[in-house]
């Protein structure tokens, strides 16, 4: 698995602090300084061909799509670093997601009942 994409950001945000922004503040005010704070951070989910969350979820739901990759924050990359295969799957589009008159049309929440009566079926036949 790569580096944690917060890693990353951290690293360039820094170099960028350190290397562009102070020395032009500074040839203002010497004292002049950048403090950061992280108020919070996730490992990013990693992409993964064929794994076991995503077939379950593609039996369940009979999607064949192409695997989607969005950018947002969850708690999914968590999981994946403790080893638990992670598909993060659900009802709507991330275009309407988490943004001023979000939605989820009646068809999609009726997909996504579907697809959890699908599972209970998957575990029920799974423990016979």
């Amino acid at each position: 698995m790569n580096a944690p994409d917060f890693s990353f950001a951290k690293a360039h945000i820094e170099d960028y602090v350190t290397g562009e922004l102070l020395p032009r503040m500074r040839k203002t005010s010497a004292s002049a300084d950048i403090v950061t704070h992280v108020i919070g951070e996730v490992a990013g989910l990693e992409p993964m061909s064929q794994s076991e969350a995503e077939t379950l979820v593609r039996v369940l739901t009979g999607d064949r799509a192409p695997a989607s990759c969005v950018s947002f924050g969850t708690e999914a990359g968590l999981f994946q670093q403790q080893g638990i295969s992670t598909v993060i799957c659900g009802p709507g589009s991330i275009e309407q997601a988490h943004k001023p008159n979000e939605y989820i049309e009646i068809k999609e929440l009726d997909a996504c009942l579907e697809m959890v009566g699908n599972l209970k079926d998957q575990l029920s036949a799974a423990q016979r």
